[in-house]
């Protein structure tokens, strides 16, 4: 009787420990997953300023129809920071019609998030997981 007493508490034991890796796992999973939300959620808030940026005239700290005067310090002319608490964020790429925000993670690199505006609206944004959306 002692030996199977003693079995059941060894599986016992192992089932637990499967179970707290497991729950581990689902919470860096889940962690990783606000992240890369968080990102999308600033990068949309760039992207709805700078259309609204282009919509201005010059005379009223706008852009004339174009978003070429974002290529440079850009996020200071939008009046919103470059760096958060869960990331860093960059216009990479500004043309008179068509418009690119990047943003990393700071705590995972690895995941960075790339929003395409054209025109007047949001295009797409795009989120990868690998490593392969850099600032430089």
């Amino acid at each position: 009787m002692g030996q199977q007493q003693l079995l059941l508490l060894v599986i016992g034991i192992i089932v637990v420990a499967v179970a707290v890796l497991a729950g581990f796992h689902a919470m860096e999973t889940s962690y990783r997953q606000r992240i890369a939300d968080t990102l999308v959620d600033r990068n949309l808030t760039i992207a709805s300023d700078a259309v609204f940026w282009k919509t201005k005239r010059d005379p009223f700290w706008g852009g004339n129809a174009e978003y070429t005067g974002l290529a440079s310090d850009g996020m200071q002319k939008l009046f919103l920071g470059e760096e958060t608490l869960h990331g860093t964020f960059k216009i990479t790429e500004a043309t008179a019609n068509t418009l690119v925000i990047t943003a990393v993670a700071k705590a995972y690199p690895e995941i960075g998030v790339r929003t395409y505006v054209n025109g007047y609206s949001i295009d797409s944004t795009v989120v990868r997981y690998d490593g392969s959306i850099t600032l430089e």
